[in-house]
C-alpha cells in the first residue's frame, strides 16, 4: 500500500516541482534578458525608441481646427449634441430662477423628505439656504443647472455600462482601461479638443464634467453587482428567473447601496471640477472662485468654494437619502398618503412648489434677502494669516509646517526620486515586469513592462519617474490614513454621520481654494501638492472601506461571534477578508484621484508630468501636452492593475 501511494503521488510531486521551477525560471530569464539588452543599449533611452506621438497629435489638432465648420462630424454629430445640452441647461436654469428662492428651498425640502425623511429634508434645505446666506444664490442656480445636466447624462451613460461590466468579465476588462484614461487623464488635455468640437460655455463644460464624473458610476455599479452573494443568484435561478428578471428583482436591489455610493461619487466629482469648468466660459460659483484666486485672496475664493460644498451636500442628501438604506423604517415616517403612492406624493410636491413659487412671485421675492447674507471674506483672511503666523515656525517638538516640509522633502521625496530617476530605464522596466509576474502572472507582467516602455517611447522618462516618486509617497500616506478611518466609519453609525460632511467638503471643495493657504504653510514645491492630493484622495478610500465592511453579510459575523471571537478577531478574520475587494477598489480610486491631481500640483511647484502637460497646452504645443497626459495614464494603468490583482484573484501563470 505504501509503495502504491508513493507511485501514485510521484507524478503529482513532479508536476508541482515543474510548475514551481517554471514560475521561477521564466521570469528570471526574461528579467535577465531585459537587463542584458538594456546594458548593451545603455542607461539612457535610445533615440530610436520614439513613438512620435507629439507630431501626430499636432497634426490631428490642426486638422480639427481647419475642418471645424465643414466636416459632417461637426455639423451632424457635435453641433446637435451641443445644442441639446445648451437647451437642456437653459430650461433647467429657467425653472430654477422662476421658482425663486422660496420655491427652490421648498422643492429641496420635499424631495429630501420623500427620499430620506425629516433629517434629509432639513439638511438639504439648510445647505441650499447656506448658498444664499453666503451671497451667491444666483451663481448657485447657474452651477446647479449645469451640474444637474452633467450628473443626469453621467448616470444615463454610467449605469448601463456598469451593469454590462458587472455581468461580463470581458466588458469589465475592456472598460477598465477606458475608465482609467477618463479618470486620470488631466482635464487640461481634453479641454482644447472639447472646445474645438463643442464650442465654449455650457456644451464644453458639460462634456468635460461628464467625462470626469462618469467612471465612479460605472465602477460602483459593477462592484455592487459583483458583490451580490452567489446564493441569492442561485435562488433566483432555481425559481426560473430569466436573466432580465434576475437583474431587476435580485441583483439591482441588492446592489443598491453600492449604486447609491456611485451616485454620491458622481455628484462629488462633478462639483469638484466646477472651477476648471469655469475656465471654459461658464459663469457661476466656479468663476467666483477663480476670480478670488487670481487676486490671491483666500477669503474671496473660500466663500464661493464653501457655497459649492453646500450645493453638493444639498444635492447629495436629497438623492441618496436614508430611504435607500432603511426604506421600510423611513417609509413609516412618511405621511399616510405618500406610503406606496409615489404618483400622489409627486403631484402634491409639484403643487406645493408651484404654489410657493406663485406666492413668492407676488411678494417680489426674486432675490435672496440681503438682510440674511453674511460676508465671511475678512474672517477667512484673518484666520489664514493667524495660522500662517502661528504654525509655520515655532511649534514645539515638530518645529512647524516649514520644518515638516523640509524634512519630507530631504528625507522622503528626494531619496525616492533619486532612486527612480538615477536607475537605468531598462532596470525599472525589468522591476515592473517582475512585480507584475509576482502579482498575477505573465499577462500583468507584460502589461507593466509595455507601459513603462511606452513611457520611454513618449520621451517623458525622467518626468515620469519624478511624478511616480511623488505618487508613491502620496498613496502610502493616503492609505495609512484612510484604511483605519474607513474601518472606524464602517463599524460605527455615529462616526459615519460625523465624518460624512467632512468627507463631502474635502472631496468637493475646489483644490485651488485650499492650495493657497497650503502654500503659505509649506512653501512652494512638492509638499503643498502632496498635502492637497492627500486631502482630495482620502474620501473615496474611506467611503469604500466603510462600504466593504457594511456589505459583509450578517451570517459569517454571527458565526464568528458564536465561536467566541472578540471584536478584533471578527474584524481581522472575517470582515476585512470579506471586504478585500471593496478595500482594493478604494485604494484603486485613491491612486486615480492622486494622479488626477498631478496637473494642479504642478502649478505650485511639483513639476513632473503635470508641468509638462500644462506647459504644452499653454504654449499651444498639443503634442507635448498629450505626451504628458498619456504618460500619466500609463502610470495609472500599472498601479491600478497591480493593486487590483492583490485584492481579487490569486496569481496565475
Amino acid at each position: 500500500m505504501a509503495i502504491a501511494a508513493v507511485a501514485v503521488g510521484t507524478p503529482a510531486v513532479a508536476s508541482d516541482r515543474s510548475v514551481r521551477w517554471r514560475r521561477l525560471v521564466i521570469p528570471t530569464v526574461v528579467v535577465a534578458t531585459i537587463c542584458v539588452v538594456g546594458a548593451w543599449i545603455g542607461d539612457g533611452v535610445p533615440t530610436w525608441l520614439d513613438a512620435r506621438v507629439r507630431p501626430w497629435s499636432d497634426d490631428v489638432y490642426d486638422w480639427t481646427v481647419q475642418n471645424n465648420g465643414d466636416h459632417w462630424l461637426f455639423t451632424r454629430v457635435f453641433e446637435p449634441i451641443a445644442d441639446t445640452l445648451t437647451a437642456t441647461n437653459d430650461a433647467v436654469l429657467w425653472v430654477l430662477r422662476h421658482l425663486r428662492w422660496p420655491g427652490v428651498l421648498t422643492l429641496v425640502a420635499l424631495i429630501g423628505w420623500r427620499t430620506g425623511g425629516a433629517r434629509a429634508a432639513i439638511v438639504g434645505m439648510l445647505a441650499m439656504a447656506g448658498c444664499g446666506v453666503l451671497g451667491f444664490w444666483d451663481e448657485t442656480m447657474v452651477t446647479i443647472a449645469l451640474m444637474l445636466v452633467a450628473v443626469i447624462v453621467a448616470l444615463l451613460i454610467g449605469i448601463p455600462l456598469g451593469i454590462l461590466a458587472g455581468r461580463s468579465d470581458r466588458a469589465e476588462r475592456w472598460l477598465r482601461g477606458v475608465l482609467d484614461t477618463a479618470q486620470v487623464m488631466p482635464a487640461f488635455v481634453y479641454f482644447l479638443p472639447v472646445v474645438v468640437a463643442f464650442g465654449i460655455r455650457v456644451p464644453a463644460a458639460a462634456i468635460a464634467t461628464v467625462v470626469y464624473a462618469t467612471p465612479p458610476a460605472i465602477r460602483l455599479t459593477s462592484h455592487g453587482l459583483r458583490s451580490v452573494p452567489v446564493v441569492a443568484t442561485e435562488v433566483g435561478n432555481s425559481f426560473g428567473c430569466t436573466s432580465r428578471q434576475l437583474l431587476a428583482k435580485v441583483q439591482l436591489p441588492m446592489a443598491r447601496r453600492a449604486m447609491l455610493l456611485g451616485l454620491n461619487q458622481v455628484i462629488m466629482m462633478a462639483f469638484a471640477i466646477v472651477v476648471l469648468a469655469s475656465m471654459l466660459g461658464v459663469a457661476g460659483l466656479g468663476g467666483r472662485v477663480l476670480s478670488g484666486l487670481q487676486r490671491v485672496q483666500v477669503g474671496q475664493a473660500f466663500a464661493p468654494g464653501l457655497a459649492i460644498v453646500f450645493a453638493a451636500v444639498a444635492l447629495d442628501r436629497i438623492t441618496t437619502g436614508e430611504r435607500a438604506k432603511r426604506g421600510d423604517r423611513v417609509r413609516r415616517r412618511m405621511p399616510a398618503f405618500a406610503r406606496g403612492r409615489a404618483h400622489i406624493a409627486t403631484i402634491v410636491t409639484v403643487g406645493l412648489v408651484v404654489a410657493v413659487a406663485i406666492i413668492a412671485a407676488g411678494a417680489g421675492a426674486d432675490d435672496f434677502p440681503s438682510a440674511f447674507t453674511i460676508d465671511i471674506t475678512e474672517p477667512i483672511n484673518d484666520a489664514v494669516r493667524w495660522v500662517n503666523d502661528n504654525f509655520r515656525t515655532g511649534v514645539p517638538v515638530v518645529g512647524g509646517t516649514g520644518s515638516f516640509s523640509d524634512f519630507l522633502t530631504l528625507h522622503v521625496l528626494n531619496p525616492v526620486r533619486d532612486l527612480l530617476v538615477d536607475s537605468p530605464w531598462w532596470a525599472v522596466v525589468a522591476a515592473s515586469f517582475a512585480i507584475g509576474w509576482a502579482s498575477a502572472g505573465w499577462r500583468l507582467a507584460a502589461l507593466c513592462g509595455a507601459c513603462f516602455v511606452g513611457i520611454a517611447a513618449l520621451r517623458t522618462w525622467e518626468l515620469a519617474m519624478d511624478t511616480l516618486s511623488q505618487v508613491l509617497v502620496i498613496i502610502a500616506v493616503s492609505v495609512l490614513l484612510a484604511v483605519p478611518i474607513g474601518i472606524c466609519v464602517g463599524r460605527s453609525n455615529r462616526a459615519e454621520r460625523l465624518l460624512r460632511p467632512l468627507l463631502d467638503a474635502a472631496q468637493v471643495m475646489p483644490a485651488f481654494v485650499y492650495l493657497v493657504p497650503v502654500i503659505f504653510l509649506f512653501n512652494i514645491g512638492r509638499v503643498p501638492g502632496i498635502v492637497a492630493s492627500v486631502i482630495y484622495a482620502l474620501p473615496p478610500c474611506i467611503r469604500l472601506v466603510s462600504l466593504g465592511l457594511r456589505q459583509v453579510p450578517i451570517a459569517p459575523r454571527e458565526a464568528a461571534i458564536s465561536f467566541g471571537a472578540t471584536p478584533r478577531q471578527e474584524l481581522v478574520k472575517v470582515q476585512l477578508p470579506m471586504a478585500a475587494r471593496a478595500i482594493m477598489l478604494g485604494i484603486n480610486q485613491t491612486i486615480l484621484m492622486v494622479l488626477s491631481m498631478v496637473v494642479i500640483a504642478a502649478l505650485i511647484g511639483a513639476g513632473g508630468l503635470g508641468l509638462e502637460t500644462v506647459y504644452g497646452l499653454t504654449k499651444s504645443e498639443i503634442g507635448r501636452g498629450v505626451a504628458g497626459g498619456v504618460s500619466i495614464v500609463l502610470l495609472a494603468v500599472v498601479l491600478d492593475r497591480v493593486t487590483q490583482s492583490w485584492g481579487t484573484h490569486p496569481r496565475r501563470t
